[in-house]
């Protein structure tokens, strides 16, 4: 693979994580394994709600945790209203601001991408019932505790697809609600395709400093 095929496949994979754990895609064209079931009316509000809630928040930060059969990766998006995002990986750096999105190169110089995940994020801040068409599935599994908080548990199936077809993928997921309505933490078991190449994971995602003032400038 050469050296642009292997840029590419690391924005797709890591853009395929984000939408994945936002909801924030259209459908893909990844089928899961595990039969899917009609979306239960008190979940789909449910999960529909905390959306609804995250879209509202100015700023607020996500970890991930992504696995796969050779590799455990790891990346945090920080973003801020209405479309700014920084996403800082392992192996690649990423700032989308106004509609454009930048990578930094191996040589540490900035450079212009033709994709730019926060203008998903803001249509679906924008129409946040767009999240329906992506949500299959939807059950409520019960109540958990994480750090001593006690979280509602939800399960659904939900797909990706991003730059015409360039990555796509679907994963069954579990979300953790916090008792204000957001989102806390979200673990996604699918799989996803980036230009020819299919790859099974793991994404682990856990989300803090909502409302943060969290500043996004263009590097460049």
């Amino acid at each position: 693979m050469n050296s642009g095929k292997r840029v590419y496949c690391k924005v797709g994979t890591w853009l395929i994580v984000a939408a994945l754990a936002l909801l924030t895609a259209c459908a893909g064209t990844i089928q899961p394994a595990e039969t899917i079931g009609p979306n239960d009316p008190v979940a789909m509000s449910a999960i529909r709600q905390v959306y609804v809630k995250l879209a509202e928040q100015k700023s607020w930060r996500v970890k991930s945790t992504h696995v796969t059969e050779k590799k455990t990766t790891t990346t945090t998006i920080s973003f801020a209203q209405p479309d700014r995002l920084h996403m800082v990986a392992d192996e690649f750096e990423q700032i989308h601001v106004g509609g454009i999105a930048y990578m930094k190169a191996a040589d540490g110089k900035w450079q212009k991408l033709p994709i730019n995940f926060g203008n998903m994020i803001e249509q679906y801040r924008k129409d946040p019932s767009l999240i329906e068409s992506t949500v299959s599935g939807a059950t409520v599994v019960g109540k958990d505790v994480v750090e001593g908080k006690s979280m509602t548990v939800y399960r659904y199936y939900s797909s990706a697809k991003i730059a015409g077809g360039l990555a796509s993928g679907g994963a069954w997921s579990k979300m953790w609600v916090d008792s204000a309505g957001l989102p806390r933490k979200i673990e996604s078991e699918g799989k996803g395709q980036v230009l020819g190449f299919t790859n099974t994971s793991t994404t682990t995602s856990v989300y803090y400093d909502f409302g943060a003032n969290i500043r996004i400038n263009a590097p460049i």
